[in-house]
């Protein structure tokens, strides 16, 4: 009882509260990649719960319903890229180290998650209800916010006044996404799969280079 009188619920037991949060990062992992697989409307609740080892009733004690499911997924992945993407735009140093930052940032988001990408071009595709509705705010913000910094950039005299600041963006969205969102063409040409850990590597200081001889003001040679 409370000192007023009243009696209040038992707290769970740490242990608990571990096994059920655990227990949803794994709903939540292996969903991702369902729906990346199938899309949402071929991804059933029953499968999933099968893929989990869990009874279908047990899974909706986690999650109210498919629908909040894959908002929880989406929100979570682009979460983690607005998160990355943050991160890169504000630290310390020149723009130069901040943009190999955000290079190595979203590679290592992308690589370490696989089926992320794909789901979300898949969602970005379809404009579903859940991107409709929801993230697509936010995935205005993000793209709003890279641009800023592109712009930002451009003021500083670092990347060259000519491009177009939006245009810059929307290439990037390629480089960065499409070899983590077509992985089994990516692994019959590259003999590896692009989540292997030394192709992330070899993949984050190529886009470091092709980045920097796309978007940085070229300096002429000095005259002697």
């Amino acid at each position: 009882m409370t000192p007023g009188g009243e009696d209040t619920p038992p707290s769970r037991p740490p242990a608990l509260r571990k096994r059920k949060k655990l227990r949803k990062e794994e709903i939540v992992a292996e969903a991702t990649r369902l729906f990346a697989e199938r899309g949402y409307e071929g991804t059933s609740m029953g499968d999933l719960a099968e893929r989990v080892g869990l009874r279908k009733a047990s899974l909706f004690h986690h999650f109210e319903s498919k629908d909040a499911l894959y908002a929880t997924v989406l929100s979570q992945l682009i979460a983690s890229v607005q998160g990355a993407i943050a991160a890169a735009a504000t630290s310390e140093g020149s723009f130069v180290d901040r943009l190999d930052g955000l290079t190595d940032a979203i590679t290592a988001t992308l690589g370490a998650q696989p089926h992320a990408a794909r789901l979300f071009i898949r969602e970005a595709m379809d404009w579903g209800p859940v991107m409709r509705d929801q993230l697509a705010e936010t995935v205005e913000v993000v793209l709003a916010a890279s641009v800023e910094f592109a712009r930002a950039g451009q003021r500083e005299g670092v990347f060259d006044p000519d491009l177009d600041p939006e245009h810059i963006i929307i290439s990037l969205i390629g480089v960065y996404f499409i070899p983590f969102v077509i992985d089994r063409t990516i692994e019959g040409f590259a003999r590896r799969s692009p989540f292997d850990a030394p192709f992330i590597d070899e993949r984050r200081r190529a886009v470091r280079e092709q980045i920097r001889n796309l978007v940085l003001v070229r300096r002429r040679p000095a005259e002697t």
